[in-house]
């Protein structure tokens, strides 16, 4: 049995990607520690760069594609939100029905400047509210 799986571990396809430039260091280590990527840093000896490179198989990398894709709206998103409520003096309240996507607004509420102002809710509150649609997902603003 344990040959088999040693057999088939050999047979799975390992990608390695670079990163962009600009995804916080957070991300990544998050990243790795949820998906289980790895990340390393390579040097190219031509340029004398140094670049991020992520690795692991088709299936980690596209789940890492699509939430380096949804982090980065919402922190769009969360950044235009935050200057009005800066302007306007007031708090926000972040709801969506999704578990992981609270888990990752969460993440990308903590690195938007005034943050403070910012509550990621469990529970669905009563009250009048805006909803966002980012990549197909729904996320209800409460002021």
């Amino acid at each position: 049995m344990e040959n088999e799986r040693n057999f088939e571990n050999e047979n799975i396809d390992i990608i390695e990607i670079p990163l962009p430039p600009g995804i916080p260091q957070s991300v990544i280590g998050r990243l790795s520690c949820i998906n289980g990527i790895g990340y390393e840093i390579r040097k190219n000896e031509m340029m004398d760069k140094e670049y991020p490179v992520i690795t692991g198989t088709k299936e980690q990398i596209d789940y890492v594609k699509e939430y380096m894709a949804l982090f980065t709206e919402l922190k769009l998103a969360l950044r235009d939100i935050s200057r009005l409520a800066r302007r306007f003096k007031t708090e926000v309240k972040l709801y969506c029905e999704e578990e992981e996507l609270r888990y990752i607004l969460s993440f990308a509420v903590s690195d938007v400047s005034g943050k403070e102002r910012f509550f990621v809710l469990d529970e669905k509150p009563e009250g009048e509210y805006e909803k966002i649609v980012i990549l197909d997902k729904e996320i209800f603003v409460y002021i």
